[in-house]
C-alpha cells in the first residue's frame, strides 16, 4: 500500500482546516464543537491522503449541517461576472486566445492557504499570457487542430464561462468534446446538472463523475480518458490528484493557475501566474 500523498503534509492540512474553517465562519456558524469536531475528522482522514482529506472533509461538514450546496449563491454571482466580463472583451479567431483565457479564468477559487479570490482581480488578470511548459502555442495550436476527440475536466464556476467558449470554438473546429463534471458539490466546482443544462449550446456532451473526486480518481474513468486524443484537464485539484494518483496518462494538458505556493515552487514558476503545461514532468 502506498504511502500517503502530499506535496507537504504539513502545509496541506493547515490549508484544508483554513479553508474548512473559512467555510464555517461564511456560514455563520459559531458552536465551537461543529470546528473541534471538524478538526477531529480532517486528522483522522490525514493519514489517506491529500483528495480524500480535502473532500471527503468537505462532504462531512455538508452533511453535518445539512447543506448540500454551501457555495450555492457565491457560485451564482461568479457566474454572473464571468458572462459581464466576457461581454466586454474582443475574442479573435485563434483557438490558443482561447486556451489561454480559459488558463486564466482559473484564478477562481475559495480562499486557501497563501490565496485569496479576488473579482477586481480576476477581471483585471484575464488577459495575462500563461507560463507555458512542455508545449508552446504553436505545438499546442498543432495537437488542437488535429485532435478528433477531447475530453474537457471542468473545475471551478465563474470560469466554466471561458470554458464554455473554449468548447464551443472547438466543436466548431469539428472536434467532438465530452466535458467530464462532478455529480456532486465540492466547494465552488460546478457539478453535472448545471453544465448539462449549459453545454448543448456548445454541441459538446457531458459525463458525470460518479461523486466528487477529481475524474483522475476513478480508475475507470482514467481508463476511459486513454482513448482520447488530448485531455483538458482545469485547475489545482484535477492537476493535484494527477500528481497523487500518477495515471498512465500522457495526453493532458493541464490549464491552471499556481495560486497555492506549493504548486508555484514545485513547477519554478511565480505564485498565482497562469500555466499551460502538456503532460506533468517529474519534478
Amino acid at each position: 500500500m502506498r504511502d500517503p500523498w502530499y506535496i507537504s503534509i504539513s502545509d496541506c492540512l493547515l490549508c484544508v482546516l483554513e479553508s474548512r474553517f473559512g467555510e464555517l465562519r461564511r456560514l455563520g456558524i459559531n458552536d465551537a464543537r461543529s470546528f473541534t469536531d471538524l478538526g477531529r475528522v480532517v486528522m483522522n482522514l490525514a493519514p489517506l491522503g491529500r483528495a480524500t482529506v480535502f473532500i471527503e472533509s468537505f462532504n462531512h461538514m455538508t452533511r453535518s449541517l445539512n447543506i448540500v450546496e454551501p457555495h450555492g449563491y457565491e457560485k451564482l454571482m461568479l457566474e454572473k461576472t464571468a458572462r459581464e466580463l466576457i461581454n466586454r472583451l474582443s475574442l479573435s479567431d485563434d483557438i490558443i486566445d482561447y486556451v489561454r483565457l480559459a488558463t486564466s479564468a482559473n484564478s477562481v477559487d475559495i480562499p486557501m492557504r497563501g490565496y485569496d479570490f479576488n473579482i477586481d482581480d480576476f477581471m483585471r488578470s484575464i488577459l495575462e499570457e500563461p507560463t507555458w511548459l512542455g508545449t508552446d502555442p504553436t505545438d499546442l495550436r498543432n495537437r488542437l487542430t488535429h485532435a478528433r476527440n477531447i475530453a474537457y475536466l471542468v473545475d471551478n464556476a465563474g470560469e466554466f464561462q471561458f470554458d464554455l467558449l473554449l468548447t464551443k470554438k472547438l466543436t466548431s473546429m469539428g472536434i467532438k468534446v465530452i466535458v467530464y463534471v462532478k455529480s456532486k458539490p465540492y466547494e465552488v466546482d460546478v457539478t453535472h446538472d448545471y453544465v448539462a443544462n449549459k453545454a448543448g449550446s456548445t454541441n459538446a456532451e457531458t459525463r458525470a463523475l460518479p461523486s466528487n473526486y477529481s475524474a483522475f480518481w476513478y480508475d475507470e474513468v482514467v481508463r476511459e480518458l486513454m482513448g482520447y486524443d488530448l485531455v483538458i484537464s482545469k485547475g489545482l485539484d484535477n492537476l493535484e490528484t494527477f500528481m497523487e494518483r500518477r495515471p498512465r496518462l500522457s495526453n493532458v494538458l493541464f490549464l491552471f493557475r499556481a495560486k497555492c505556493p506549493l504548486i508555484a515552487r514545485v513547477f519554478n514558476v511565480e505564485r498565482n501566474r497562469p500555466v499551460v503545461m502538456m503532460n506533468l514532468r517529474d519534478n
